[in-house]
């Protein structure tokens, strides 16, 4: 088994990415196709669920905190938004490889935060993949926090595994 790292240079002047992604980058492409196409009827039921029941939509949205149970957990994932959460991690990583100026730098951060607000509120078993998605969004934003300018390992393998994860267990 290969472990895919990728390498992040923080220069002060402006932040760089060395290295290709492109494994990485056919990887997620292909992830976000297969659970597109494997998820076509449950999209179809989620997108259905609330509207069906005038009750479960405030309640999602009026709590953001709530927990969430395992279909709520794969919609989170993979329906909700005009970009799912599988595709903007794709998209920020891809925005990282391209050169990690300011926006993707605070994109990565977004999707940190938004992936460790989840991570709380989904079914246990869908915690760990998440840690796994995270990693490297974590790994980012600690070396930026201490102002390194020294090159870094973003571990893109990690938020593979736990992406593979996620999707078994919708």
């Amino acid at each position: 088994m290969c472990a895919m790292v990728r390498p992040v240079m923080h220069a002060a002047p402006g932040l760089r990415v060395r290295g290709g992604l492109a494994a990485v980058i056919a990887t997620l492409v292909l992830l976000a196709g297969c659970s597109a196409g494997a998820e076509g009827g449950a999209d179809a039921e989620a997108s259905a669920s609330p509207s069906g029941s005038g009750s479960a939509a405030p309640t999602e949205t009026s709590d953001p905190e709530a927990p969430m149970d395992a279909n709520q957990a794969c919609a989170a994932m993979y329906v909700n938004g005009d970009k799912t959460l599988e595709e903007r991690i794709g998209a920020a990583l891809v925005g990282a490889s391209d050169g990690l100026d300011v926006a993707a730098a605070d994109q990565m951060h977004a999707i940190a935060v938004e992936l460790g607000r989840l991570e709380p509120r989904v079914p246990e078993e869908f915690q760990g993949p998440v840690e796994k998605v995270r990693v490297p969004f974590l790994q980012l934003q600690e070396a930026l926090d201490l102002g390194t300018e020294q090159q870094i390992e973003l571990d893109v393998a990690s938020t593979v595994e736990g992406l593979k994860q996620y999707q078994k267990l919708c």
